[in-house]
């Protein structure tokens, strides 16, 4: 992950890797310069995340590729289409190429950047980290959720949010652990944490 490996951008950082203000170099190499907050306007605020991860241009960037197997348009789905700025995480784009390597299995993301409004007509937590672009839910063809999920873990350890569902999972790059299930999933909330709790422990030995 970006807070153990080192920044992927360019500028001052915060301590959890992601700058404030500099333009976001992705794996690819491919970077794109960071908007003002005060030119994309309140439609495209952070109250999440106090803009940490700071928006990036989509028009004609949709098919531009963030990593070897993802591109802008992966982690922005229909949101490309109605919205003219989004929040990409380097990180988190780090994060599911290494899971989909691990996998050697194609990687579908349902869901990714999400603004204010979209998350709110969907339902979606208030604080969700989908609205600040460090989140994605996300499955994998062939496995199933709980398989995906031990991917994940594996890959990025304790400094995960982790959501396991009927069809996909859910994941955010928090510092702390944190785990929940939502409607549908095979193992129940208490399940699925002792689970991770375990999971998490094996792959830092």
């Amino acid at each position: 992950m970006e807070n153990q490996r080192g920044s992927a951008m360019q500028g001052d950082e915060n301590v959890n890797g992601e700058s404030l203000s500099a333009s976001p170099v992705y794996p690819s190499g491919a970077s794109f310069a960071a908007v003002a907050e005060e030119e994309a306007g309140i439609t495209y605020s952070d109250p999440v995340d106090n803009a940490r991860v700071p928006l990036i241009k989509l028009e004609d960037n949709l098919r531009t590729h963030l990593s070897p197997n993802f591109t802008v348009g992966s982690f922005v789905g229909k949101v490309g289409r109605d919205y003219q700025y989004a929040r990409i995480s380097v990180d988190l784009v780090r994060t599911i190429q290494a899971i989909q390597e691990r996998a050697q299995a194609p990687l579908f993301i349902v869901s990714g950047y999400r603004p204010p409004a979209v998350n709110e007509l969907i339902k979606g937590a208030d604080q969700s980290p989908h609205i600040a672009g460090r989140a994605a839910d996300f499955k994998i063809s062939g496995i199933e959720p709980l398989e995906v999920a031990a991917l994940a873990l594996d890959e990025m350890g304790p400094h995960v949010g982790i959501g396991l569902g009927a069809g996909t999972i859910h994941i955010e790059l928090r510092e702390d652990l944190k785990s929940w299930v939502y409607t549908g999933a095979k193992l129940s909330h208490e399940e699925f944490s002792e689970w991770v709790q375990e999971r998490t422990q094996r792959a830092s030995l």
